[in-house]
């Protein structure tokens, strides 16, 4: 269908305003102009576009409802209502709009991963196979061989997650986020070596890639190769300053390496962060334990039951606090407690 010289110049215009972000002006041309075309459907696409962008699902669905009152069949609106229901976690018409497209036209292999996605998001894993499946015969495409391989690990099927990983490697070997996800899957078999190969070759594509450093550092740690393992964790630190859990680790090294001063401040460190960090409160308050300050330990076991009155294993950890320092009352107080939470 040919456009309007005048409709064709501001539907170019309004485009190129959405795709930079200025969604408002692009809303404000076109309902100027809808006395004047309320008739043209693709006024209705870019105002759905827009708003949906704007992330005002109700208007968007309005808009692209119209358009599609004036040419049902229209794939790209039917792809932009997909996305608009998908927003709004209404699946059963996002599920509609995006198959309608592969009724109309098999070849518009895009819709097929979009179903794949919602299929993911809501635990339809099977469905998700076969859709992902369909988008494949059409075109190779690493982010759908990382969710299939996900999705298989998630089934219990380990043998077609490496199916998975395998292809996506041939297609980019040198792609970040593949080898990660290789990397976690040997580590989750305990095989710390091609874990740590695999990590390393990310870092190499990425020299500043967390979550590669962060995953490198813990298989070093579960090899208890304990030194490469600090010195990864506090390469990742100076990366990311704010890093809780890299601080986490650190002192649960240090810990282990009977470096007890530098685990607590590490542990201090980490809880300076994030107050609410349970385990590390925990973790610090047997160390302060160990070492007899009571204080301490009774202080960042309080502070843990502030954030989490529920947890057992707190209230028996004060219990025996404060047997040591003498208090037998309040040590009784806090294993009764705790009986009753693990019932």
């Amino acid at each position: 269908m040919s456009l309007d010289p005048l409709l064709e110049e501001l539907i170019q215009t309004t485009n190129e305003l959405i795709n930079y972000g200025e969604c408002k002006k692009a809303i404000e041309l076109l309902e100027n102009n809808l006395d004047l075309y309320e008739d043209q459907y693709p006024i209705f696409i870019n105002l759905g576009k827009a708003y949906l962008k704007l992330e005002d699902i109700q208007s968007s669905i309005q808009y692209l409802n119209r358009a599609l009152e004036i040419l049902p069949e229209n794939l790209e609106t039917l792809e932009l209502m997909g996305s608009a229901y998908f927003e709004a976690k209404n699946w059963d018409q996002a599920l509609a709009s995006w198959k309608k497209i592969t009724e109309i036209n098999e070849k518009e292999y895009s819709a097929w991963k979009n179903i794949g996605k919602l299929y993911y998001r809501i635990g339809e894993y099977f469905q998700a196979t076969q859709s992902f499946g369909k988008y494949l015969e059409y075109k190779e495409d690493i982010e759908v061989y990382s969710l299939l391989a996900t999705i298989y690990k998630k089934m219990g099927n380990d043998i077609e997650c490496w199916n998975q990983l395998m292809k996506a490697e041939k297609l980019e070997p040198d792609n970040e986020k593949i080898l990660i996800q290789i990397g976690d899957t040997y580590l989750d078999l305990e095989n710390y070596e091609k874990a740590i190969e695999h990590f390393q070759l990310a870092i190499r594509v990425n020299s500043e890639s967390k979550p590669a450093l962060f995953q490198l550092g813990l298989a070093f740690e579960k090899k208890r190769d304990f030194i490469q393992s600090l010195e990864v964790f506090s390469k990742l630190i100076e990366i990311e300053p704010d890093n809780v859990l890299a601080y986490f680790h650190l002192a649960n090294i240090s810990a282990s390496l009977a470096n007890i001063e530098e685990a607590v401040i590490n542990y201090e460190k980490c809880l300076e962060k994030d107050p609410s960090f349970e385990e590390a409160s925990l973790s610090l308050a047997s160390l302060y334990w160990a070492s007899k300050n009571y204080d301490k330990a009774i202080m960042h076991l309080e502070d843990a039951l502030k954030f989490n009155d529920k947890n057992s294993k707190t209230y028996q950890l004060l219990g025996d606090v404060y047997e040591d320092a003498g208090n037998i009352e309040k040590a009784k107080a806090n294993w009764e407690i705790a009986k009753i939470l693990e019932v």
